[in-house]
């Protein structure tokens, strides 16, 4: 009898604890269940997005268009003279932590972009570095195309500031870049792009004004072959002669063309206007912005030099 009351009473403290673990258990299920989940971190999950290092605008603009899955990155980005900028420690740093996926673009015209060139035949960079004199075309100030022969800014009589805009170049460029990354470009931008070619290229002529260096390469795309350059080196004003021409052609009804890719081209519209104004001329200004992007600035100003010729 005695056993049997003892063992009543140990299968109700077993119960018992049993219950209250039990218990325990579930309020603790509970609080876990109540709380946030921890995600693994974004950038575990994301892979990183391929690189495409440029040195000048209009590149970045071309090719953030034309590779939107890339990261578009300028170096100069908000300099006035892209010409005279040095290398800062946290350019080095982005050029030595690039991959064999990423892609630098080089237009081995400036000293920063020399250096880049001597890194990476080092070894210091391991991305891709697309050298664009070896597949651009450069005008002479008299329009003849030329070949470039050595890397450096002194080029005597030699435009060496497209910035990229040169339409067929741009077809090379993306070409080039789509070879070095393994990037598909996006087709609704290079589609858009023989569109313009095939409608626009070479169908103009005559006489024609570029204020700005790059406006020669745009004009000289529609087919002129006479053009006055108003400025040929940036922050260096016209010559006598160089003014001279620029206002008689712009009298005789020439397209006048300033193409933007910084600040200062608007400063070289608002020195020719004046001029303009001085000599009794009537100059119609035609501003593209490549600031803002490239194809559908492009073709628009393709349109108003068009329908400003009748065309």
């Amino acid at each position: 009898m005695y056993i049997a009351i003892m063992l009543m009473q140990w299968s109700k403290a077993l119960l018992w604890s049993v219950l209250v673990v039990a218990l325990a258990v579930a309020a603790m299920v509970a609080i876990l269940a109540s709380q946030p989940q921890t995600q693994p971190p974004v950038d575990s999950q994301i892979p990183a997005r391929p690189k495409i290092i440029v040195s000048f605008p209009a590149y970045d603009k071309i090719l953030a268009q034309a590779f939107p899955e890339a990261e578009v990155v300028l170096l100069t980005k908000g300099i006035s003279d892209p010409h005279e900028y040095q290398l800062t420690p946290q350019d080095l740093q982005l050029l030595r932590s690039l991959t064999d996926k990423d892609v630098v673009v080089n237009t081995m015209h400036a000293s920063f972009e020399l250096k880049i060139a001597e890194m990476a035949q080092r070894g210091e960079i391991k991305a891709k570095v697309i050298k664009t004199p070896d597949f651009e075309t450069y005008l002479t100030w008299d329009g003849k195309e030329v070949k470039l022969t050595s890397y450096g800014q002194e080029q005597g009589g030699v435009n060496m500031h497209s910035h990229g805009l040169y339409p067929p170049d741009v077809l090379k460029l993306i070409d080039a870049v789509s070879s070095a990354s393994g990037l598909t470009p996006n087709a609704t931008f290079v589609n858009g792009l023989r569109q313009l070619q095939d409608k626009y290229a070479g169908k103009l002529s005559g006489k024609a004004v570029a204020l700005t260096p790059a406006a020669q390469y745009i004009l000289y795309w529609l087919g002129y072959r006479d053009i006055a350059v108003f400025i040929k080196e940036p922050g260096v004003p016209p010559s006598q002669e160089d003014v001279a021409k620029a206002l008689q052609y712009a009298k005789e009804g020439a397209p006048v063309l300033a193409t933007v890719v910084s600040g200062e081209a608007l400063r070289v519209v608002d020195m020719f206007k004046n001029k303009a104004e001085e000599a009794g001329i009537n100059a119609k200004v035609i501003v593209a912005d490549f600031s803002k992007g490239y194809l559908e600035v492009l073709r628009e100003a393709a349109e108003q030099i068009a329908r400003s010729q009748g065309g």
